[in-house]
């Protein structure tokens, strides 16, 4: 796939996010947008990997899910925030 292919569909998971974010739990939004991290950082666009990371909410569980960590469990339950 070219760069702008990639990037495009980097920006169309981050806009599926945003909209399954209205309707459904944020485990799911958080999926969407790690996923569009790990295509932003595929084509060097660091930048915008940078601000994904970045957010107060979901940046750790982005990060946690780029760098393939598992959620922290408590109890056998895996952590929800």
């Amino acid at each position: 796939m070219t760069t702008a292919a990639i990037r495009l569909s980097g920006w169309s998971l981050l806009i599926a996010g945003v909209g399954a974010g209205i309707v459904l739990p944020h485990p799911v939004t958080t999926t969407l947008w790690t996923a569009a991290a790990k295509l932003f950082a595929r084509t060097g666009d660091h930048k915008m990997v940078r601000r994904l990371t970045a957010a107060t909410k979901f940046g750790p569980k982005i990060r946690r899910g780029m760098d393939g960590r598992p959620a922290r469990r408590i109890g056998g339950v895996a952590e929800a925030f």
